[in-house]
């Protein structure tokens, strides 16, 4: 399996302070109201208690400054709520990164989606056409997260989905371009997945390095890649996929016979 750079956000936040903080800082993370189960001490917040402490002055402590770090679920709405909440703190919370929540996921299309909120990947990048990262990105509302008992963690099902985005990402960004303009699906034809950790509802990344294709016929390409996430310098899942891109209309033939095929069969 490839081994990718990590190119999540900063590892354990420090507190020590920093230039101009007059003293040590705390640094806090915030996530959606919908991982409330994450947040559970005193370093996680969902974003609901924070904006509630932020209006009653109850992180208005002495000894240093609040710096409060994006997680997952977080949208420009919430982060334009979060900025002005902090201005009226007057210093005593900030944003460690305030463009973060900016950052907007990939556009639906790009990853075969029809809504926003089921995109998994911001900031797609390819180094080379054979490798490409992004970050993962889940949405609040994320068809993946709204009925679903996990605990904690976020569930495999993210996982294996985010890595499904970023082989079609990787297609349409940094391979499609170079062919004749044409729509195409994917055809996913085996998984090999591995899980070795727990994901958690903070920034984490997505890479896949295409490891063999097959572009001869360009109504059907084919590819095998190897996918992980990682989170925090570890690796959460790894898998060996082998897919098809084939040309929409070869594929909706297809999909058509076989689907007269399986009613025939069934009511005979």
């Amino acid at each position: 399996m490839v081994a990718p750079h990590d190119v999540s956000c900063p590892r354990t936040p420090c507190e020590e302070a920093g230039p101009g903080d007059g003293g040590t800082r705390r640094d806090v993370v915030v996530v959606a109201d919908r991982f409330a189960q994450f947040a559970r001490d005193d370093r996680v917040f969902t974003l609901s208690d924070l904006l509630a402490l932020l209006d009653s002055g109850g992180l208005a402590a002495p000894g240093g400054p609040w710096v409060v770090h994006y997680g997952q679920g977080i949208d420009v709405t919430d982060g334009d709520l979060l900025e002005a909440a902090c201005e009226k703190t007057e210093g005593v919370v900030r944003l460690a990164d305030p463009d973060a929540f900016r950052l907007p996921p990939e556009p639906p299309g790009v990853v075969h989606k029809s809504r926003p909120e089921n995109v998994l990947l911001a900031a797609v990048h390819s180094p080379t056409p054979t490798h490409c990262r992004a970050e993962l990105r889940i949405h609040r509302d994320n068809e993946l997260v709204l009925d679903h008992h996990t605990g904690e963690h976020v569930q495999g099902i993210v996982i294996i989905e985010a890595m499904r985005q970023i082989c079609i990402a990787q297609f349409e960004t940094a391979i499609r371009p170079g062919l004749a303009p044409a729509a195409y699906a994917g055809v996913w034809k085996r998984i090999d997945l591995s899980f070795q950790d727990f994901l958690f509802p903070l920034p984490a990344t997505v890479e896949s390095l295409i490891v063999e294709s097959g572009l001869e016929r360009e109504t059907n390409l084919k590819f095998r890649a190897t996918t992980s996430v990682r989170q925090q310098g570890r690796t959460v899942a790894t898998a060996g996929i082998e897919y098809s891109m084939i040309a929409q209309g070869r594929i909706d033939t297809l999909e058509r016979r076989k689907a007269d095929q399986a009613t025939a069969g069934y009511l005979g």
